[in-house]
């Protein structure tokens, strides 16, 4: 299920609306305003800007009489498109206009006080990441702007952007991307303190093409970004593309990661114990650069994106933490808990269960698989992996699917399921070039039908990882089991 849109009481004057978007005004008085802006005339209030965005199924322009009806203040609507009912202000492009307008809305905010400001982006973990950065900015700074859920593309993260209020003194900005040009787009609409990208990887590949242009596209984020850069010491496709003038921060478990994973260990209660070394730079002096703390999220890849998280907050408080700052960051980051269908860990019917049904590309599939590996092998379950097929992989998708079936395999789970034709065909492949013996090895054509492959074959103990593209509709499985 998408995200719900949060309501703003975002103002603008019908003069400010035309001066940003180089808009035109028809019928309306330019001192005129709007109080709240909406693309969705089920959730307009009286007095709103309705801004007429046209998509793959909609044309906003279809519903200008219902705006009127509900008393919208005025509309943005594209250029000849203008309506008799309301006033309006025609643009080039609405959807452009839109983000000119979030622009301003943050311009606004941001000459009226500081507002520490990170954008996230990345193939894998920005949601997580993103959670875990505002856990830690609310430690230091109080009220917190977060994208709520996935509302991270052109028109997520404006509309995020509206609701901006005089409460808060942060904001953490996820923003993700399916063709090219998206993230520099995003980009000018932020213009972040600090920008974030956590990693290159094959995703939406039918968008974006190749790795090289996928580092081109997700290195957008850095374009804009008034102040720092953070960047995992894995990444050199993203290293090489940051602009100079940006300082630096590094994250992961190489020794010279400005926050380095020094060290991880499971805990009996299935928490992890984790040892996060900053660079000594980065604290006040003669205070010690450690935080040791217990997190509840799983895996190896979760305890980095804590150390991305600790690095976000750091380039977005520009000075050194004090010892109370760090520790503040710490328990925030211990009482973080997994965000919902993403590696989030249940006891269903006595077996552990880890949803990971949100969504689904190469680098995701690889960290569920091995959490998942590790919950059992560190348990002695048995390990079940329900994996369905990865979407908008485009001419890459079957090479995918064949790492990922191999990966999987490589864990000898006692039963895997591949569900749909890409991860079926990818599962035939491999039991053609070799012996799968050990592993229960069945295929789906949907997630209906894997749910009821799986009836009882499942028992008490086992770690059941499900995972696959949200247009699989993996959930299915995970509330059958429920």
């Amino acid at each position: 299920m998408a995200t719900p849109i949060p309501p703003n009481r975002c103002a603008f004057a019908l003069g400010e609306i035309a001066e940003v978007t180089g808009g035109s005004i028809t019928g309306g008085d330019r001192g005129a305003t709007t109080i709240g802006v909406t693309t969705d005339t089920r959730a307009l209030e009286r007095g709103s800007l309705f801004v007429a965005l046209q998509g793959a199924t909609a044309d906003g322009h279809d519903y200008l009489a219902r705006a009127a009806e509900r008393g919208a203040a005025a509309a943005l609507v594209a250029r000849g498109r203008e309506s008799a009912m309301l006033p309006c202000i025609g643009v080039d492009d609405t959807l452009s206009a839109l983000g000119s307008l979030a622009h301003r809305h943050l311009a606004r905010v941001r000459s009226a006080r500081d507002l520490p400001t990170i954008a996230i982006g990345g193939a894998a973990g920005k949601t997580t990441t993103k959670e875990l950065t505002a856990a830690a900015a609310r430690a230091l700074f109080g009220p917190t702007l977060a994208t709520p859920g996935n509302l991270n593309n052109r028109i997520g993260v404006p509309m995020t952007i509206f609701t901006l209020s005089d409460e808060h003194r942060a904001a953490v900005i996820e923003c993700g991307t399916n063709q090219r040009g998206e993230i520099a787009h995003l980009a000018r609409i932020v213009e972040p303190d600090a920008a974030m990208v956590l990693n290159v990887d094959i995703e939406h590949s039918e968008g974006l093409g190749t790795l090289e242009d996928i580092a081109d596209e997700e290195a957008g984020l850095y374009s804009t970004a008034r102040r720092f850069a953070i960047v995992s010491t894995e990444q050199p496709l993203l290293k090489s593309r940051i602009p100079a003038r940006l300082n630096t921060i590094t994250f992961g478990a190489a020794a010279d990661a400005d926050v380095r994973l020094a060290s991880r260990t499971i805990l009996e209660n299935g928490r992890s114990r984790i040892a996060l070394k900053l660079n000594p730079l980065l604290v006040k002096p003669e205070e010690s650069p450690l935080l040791v703390i217990e997190i509840g999220l799983l895996g190896e890849a979760m305890a980095l994106n804590c150390a991305a998280a600790l690095a976000g907050a750091i380039a977005m408080s520009r000075e050194q933490l004090s010892r109370e700052q760090l520790r503040a960051i710490g328990d925030a980051l211990s009482s973080a808990r997994s965000v919902a269908r993403r590696l989030a860990l249940s006891r269903v019917r006595g077996m552990l269960l880890v949803d990971d049904s949100y969504n689904a590309q190469p680098p995701s599939m690889r960290v569920a698989i091995a959490t998942a590996a590790e919950l059992a092998s560190n348990s002695g379950a048995r390990l079940i992996m329900i994996l369905g097929d990865m979407l908008e992989l485009g001419p890459l998708s079957a090479a995918s699917h064949d790492e990922t079936v191999a990966g999987a395999i490589a864990h000898r789970p006692a039963l895997l399921v591949a569900v749909g034709p890409e991860m079926g065909a990818a599962l035939q492949r491999a039991s053609a070039r070799t012996t799968v013996a050990g592993v229960e090895c069945l295929a789906a054509s949907d997630s209906d039908e894997a749910s009821r492959l799986i009836r009882g074959k499942l028992r008490a103990g086992d770690v059941v990882l499900i995972k696959g593209s949200l247009g699989m509709a993996m959930d299915r499985v995970v509330a059958s089991l429920q």
